[in-house]
């Protein structure tokens, strides 16, 4: 690890940060580095990822319509287009980010979410279908697990067809914040 990427990381940040405590934490991390003391930055560099992973809120990374449910985080096959027939399953691959965690037991962490499905109408906005608490989501891990996927499976059934915009609300458990993301689909 060089002086050049505690400066990058401090560049990152945003300049209402600067003089709180991301900023400090990007000092600690360049402190670290300086000194060539490899623990000291292992440390500092773990905290400041934290505070930033936090700073961000519940938000998401890759977010794709897929054509197989993935196997692991950042394994998927995006789907060629978002056209399904009547009752054919609707999988996305979703990766949630600046999440909470809660306390599982047993030295465990655990990521939670209840996720809400509100279908609408393209054309219009109107609000066809909503699915409070439609899934549930948990994970349980020895660490504070930040590469996290969650595989949805919607099935709109006999839907006539048409073109719906499917809103998917995740609300975080532990964290006490929620956020959405939007996907446009077209029934044949």
């Amino acid at each position: 690890m060089n002086r050049c990427l505690a400066l990058a990381l401090c560049a990152l940040l945003p300049a209402t940060a600067q003089a709180g405590e991301l900023a400090d934490a990007a000092a600690a991390v360049e402190s670290a580095v300086t000194a060539n003391d490899f623990a000291a930055w292992q440390s500092a560099a773990a905290a400041l990822e934290t505070k930033l992973w936090f700073s961000a809120g519940l938000h998401f990374g890759t977010l794709t319509l897929v054509s197989a449910q993935s196997t692991g985080y950042g394994v998927y096959q995006s789907r060629a287009d978002n056209v399904y027939a009547q009752g054919e399953p609707i999988l996305i691959y979703a990766e949630p980010k600046g999440y909470g965690y809660g306390d599982a037991g047993n030295g465990m962490y655990e990521i939670a979410f209840d996720i809400d499905l509100i279908v609408k109408d393209t054309a219009s906005g109107e609000v066809l279908l909503e699915s409070p608490s439609l899934m549930q989501i948990t994970y349980q891990a020895m660490v504070p697990a930040r590469e996290f996927v969650a595989n949805l499976n919607y099935t709109l059934g006999t839907a006539p067809p048409g073109s719906y915009t499917l809103e998917t609300v995740f609300h975080d458990r532990h964290g006490g914040q929620q956020a959405s993301f939007t996907s446009d689909i077209v029934i044949r």
